[in-house]
C-alpha cells in the first residue's frame, strides 16, 4: 500500500502506531504490517458469495491473496460487482481492494482443485477509538466543550471526502512511477 497509496498508507500508520502504543498487550499480525487484522481461508475450496466487508475502513483498503493449485483462467475468478469486472485471479495474486465499499466475490474451482486464500484488513472502529483518544464515542463526546463538539461533527460530515482524497488518482501521482530515460 505504501507504494500505491501512499496518503491512505500514512493514514493507517498514523493509527495504528498509537494504537499500539496505548496498549502493548496487542500485537502487530506482522512487524510493520499496517493491518491489525488476517483470516486463512484453508479451503480446500474457498469461494466467496457476494459481499462486502461493512466493518472495514470505508475509504481503506484490504490485502486478498489468492493460493493453492487451479487453473485460474477456468475458474477462482475474482468478481467485483459494481465495477462489472470479472479478473483472472491465479495462485500468488494478490489486490488491494476497498473491499467495504465495492461488493466482491471469487467463481468456482473444478472439483479436483484446490483454492485458499489469505486477507489482512483493518476495522473502521479502531481508526475512530484512536481518533476519540481511546475511548467509546459516546464517552468521548461527553469529553468535548460545545465548540470541540462543533468541530467533531464537521469532521464526521468531511471524513469521507478526506477519506477519499488519500486515494491515489494515477493520472496526478505519477511520483510513483519509475519513467525510464527516453530517447527522442
Amino acid at each position: 500500500m505504501a507504494t500505491w497509496a501512499p496518503d491512505l498508507y500514512k493514514y493507517y500508520v498514523d493509527h495504528m502506531r498509537p494504537l499500539y502504543e496505548h496498549d502493548t498487550t496487542l500485537i502487530p499480525i506482522f512487524p510493520s504490517c499496517i493491518f491489525s487484522a488476517a483470516t486463512y481461508n484453508f479451503g480446500p475450496q474457498t469461494v466467496t458469495y457476494p459481499h462486502r466487508d461493512f466493518s472495514n475502513l470505508t475509504f481503506g483498503w484490504c490485502a486478498v491473496s489468492a493460493l493453492g493449485s487451479f487453473d485460474h483462467r477456468t475458474g477462482g475468478h475474482l468478481v467485483l460487482w459494481e465495477c462489472r469486472l470479472v479478473i483472472q485471479f491465479p495462485p500468488g495474486s494478490l489486490i488491494l481492494l476497498p473491499s467495504s465499499i465495492i461488493t466482491h466475490s471469487n467463481v468456482r474451482i473444478a472439483p479436483h482443485e484446490r483454492r485458499y486464500s489469505f486477507t489482512t484488513y483493518t476495522a473502521g472502529a479502531l481508526f475512530r477509538w484512536v481518533s476519540n483518544d481511546f475511548m467509546k464515542a459516546d464517552d468521548y463526546y461527553e469529553t468535548l466543550n460545545a465548540e470541540q463538539l462543533k468541530i467533531e461533527n464537521h469532521n464526521n460530515v468531511t471524513r469521507w471526502t478526506e477519506g477519499l482524497a488519500l486515494l491515489p488518482k494515477l493520472a496526478l501521482d505519477t511520483s510513483m512511477i519509475d519513467h525510464p530515460n527516453v530517447v527522442e
